[in-house]
C-alpha cells in the first residue's frame, strides 16, 4: 500500500471518511494515528495509519497550521462530502470555548466571529464529538463545499434503563439517612433540655461548693457530673457533624459516578446507530452488584465498568494503583477484575437460555480531569477522549448473528423491566 492508497482507506466508526480527508482537516493527527496503529483491529486501517504516521514523522514540514489545513481541505474534499451531522443540527451546537462559550456555532460562523482556524481548532481539540462534527460541517459550508447530509435509516442507539440509576437511588437513600440522623439528634437535644428544665426539679442542696470539693469522693462526683452535663451535648454535636460529613462525601461520590455514566451514554448515543442497544445499570440474579453498561450490537456484547475516581491513577497489566503523596498504592477495588467478573456473570446468565456468545469486558475511565496512565492492560481501558474512536474500533470486530442479538436484547429488556423501581 502506497501513500495515495493509504489516504483513500476509510476511517473506523461513525466518522467513516477517507483518512486523507480527515488528516487534511485536522481530525487525524500524530497522536490519533499512533492509537490506530496500536489498537485498531481493521488490518487496512492499521496499515494505512502506519503509512501516514511514517509520512508525517519523516516529513514534519508537511504538517500545516490548522488554518492552512482547513484551506487545503476545501481544495481536496470531494464533491458530495458526506457529513456526520446535519447543517441544521450543526448550527444549534453550542461553542465550548471562551470568550463565546455557550453561543450557537451557526450564528458565530455567519457573523464571522469564528474563523476557519477556530473551527479547525475545535475539530482537533473539542472534547464532545458533536462539537467536532459540527465544526467539520460548518467548515465545509464556509468553504462552499458540496455536501451530503447524513441519513439515518437505522435510527439512533437504543437505550434501555430501569429509570433511576443505582447512583441516583444511593444518593436518595443516603440523604434520607442523613435526615434521619439529624432528626434523632434534634429529638435527643429536646429531651435533654426538657428533662433539665422540667423533670429535674429538686430542692437546692444546702451543701456548699467548698464542702463538695473538700473530699475526694465529692471532687470525683463533681468532675463526673460536669463531664456528663457538657460531654453529652458535645459528643452529640461532634458525632452528628462527623456522620453528616461522611454521608455528604458518599453522596458526592455517587453524584460524580452518575455524571460519568451519563457522559459515557451521551458519547455512545452520538457514535452508535440503531443496530446497537445500550442497557444501563443491569442487576443480574444473585449477588455481585449491578452492571454499569452493556452494549449489544452486530460486533458482539461488551460490559463496561465505568469509573469516575478522582486523583492520579495508573493501570499496569492487572494492577491498579493511585498516587498517595509520593507513593503508588494498590486500590481496594480493582476495575479490571470487576469488569472481567461482570462479563463472566453476564455470559453465564445468557448461557442459561442457550445463548452462547463471548462477552467482552472493558473499563471506561469517565473522569477526564483525573489523569490515568495505562500500560499493557489485562482488560481494555476506554478513556473519554478516546471513547468515540474505541466505539468505532469495536464495530470492526467479530460478528454475532441477528437472531442471537435479538434474543440477548429481549432477555436483558425483560430483566430490566422486572427490576424497575
Amino acid at each position: 500500500m502506497d501513500l495515495n492508497e493509504a489516504r483513500k482507506v476509510v476511517w473506523i466508526g461513525s466518522n467513516r471518511r477517507p483518512l486523507g480527508e480527515l488528516l487534511d482537516i485536522g481530525y487525524l493527527n500524530k497522536e490519533r494515528l499512533v492509537w490506530a496503529v496500536e489498537h485498531v483491529n481493521n488490518p487496512k486501517v492499521h496499515q494505512a495509519a502506519a503509512i501516514l504516521l511514517e509520512w508525517l514523522t519523516q516529513s514534519p514540514q508537511r504538517s500545516t497550521t490548522r488554518k492552512r489545513a482547513a484551506e487545503e481541505a476545501g481544495q481536496k474534499m470531494l464533491p458530495g462530502l458526506e457529513l456526520k451531522i446535519s447543517i441544521e443540527k450543526a448550527r444549534e451546537v453550542l461553542w465550548p470555548f471562551s470568550p463565546h462559550k455557550g453561543e450557537p456555532m451557526g450564528q458565530l460562523v455567519e457573523s464571522r466571529i469564528l474563523s476557519l482556524k477556530d473551527l479547525g481548532y475545535a475539530i482537533e481539540n473539542a472534547r464532545e464529538s458533536k462539537v467536532r462534527a459540527a465544526a467539520i460541517t460548518l467548515s465545509a459550508i464556509r468553504l462552499d463545499q458540496i455536501v451530503k447530509e447524513p441519513e439515518s435509516p437505522k435510527g439512533h442507539l437504543k437505550i434501555v434503563s430501569k429509570g433511576r440509576t443505582y447512583s441516583e437511588w444511593k444518593q436518595i437513600q443516603l440523604s434520607l439517612i442523613e435526615g434521619f440522623i439529624y432528626g434523632i439528634a434534634l429529638g435527643i437535644a429536646i429531651a435533654y433540655i426538657y428533662y433539665d428544665l422540667f423533670l429535674n426539679q429538686h430542692q437546692p442542696s444546702s451543701v456548699t461548693f467548698g464542702e463538695i470539693v473538700s473530699t475526694p469522693v465529692g471532687l470525683i462526683t463533681l468532675i463526673l457530673a460536669f463531664c456528663i452535663v457538657i460531654g453529652i451535648p458535645l459528643a452529640l454535636v461532634l458525632g452528628v457533624g462527623w456522620s453528616a460529613k461522611k454521608l455528604d462525601e458518599k453522596v458526592e461520590d455517587f453524584r460524580k459516578g452518575q455524571e460519568g455514566e451519563n457522559r459515557v451514554a451521551d458519547v455512545m448515543n452520538a457514535t452508535l446507530n440503531g443496530d446497537w442497544t445500550l442497557f444501563r445499570d443491569v442487576i443480574l440474579p444473585g449477588r455481585g452488584g449491578d452492571l454499569d453498561s452493556i452494549l449489544v450490537g452486530p460486533a458482539g456484547v461488551w460490559v463496561g465498568e465505568i469509573k469516575t475516581f478522582s486523583g492520579k491513577f495508573r493501570n499496569v497489566g492487572e494492577e491498579w494503583e493511585c498516587l498517595a503523596g509520593k507513593k503508588w498504592k494498590t486500590i481496594r477495588k480493582n476495575p479490571s477484575k470487576q469488569a472481567r467478573k461482570n462479563a463472566a456473570r453476564l455470559g453465564g446468565f445468557l448461557e442459561a437460555d442457550h445463548i452462547k456468545t463471548w462477552v467482552k469486558p472493558a473499563v471506561v475511565w469517565a473522569n477526564p480531569e483525573s489523569p490515568l496512565r495505562v500500560e499493557n492492560p489485562s482488560v481494555v481501558v476506554w478513556t473519554m477522549e478516546r471513547l468515540e474512536d474505541e466505539l468505532g474500533n469495536i464495530q470492526e470486530g467479530s460478528k454475532i448473528s441477528e437472531t442471537d442479538r435479538q434474543k440477548i436484547c429481549e432477555k436483558l429488556t425483560k430483566l430490566v423491566e422486572k427490576t424497575k423501581k
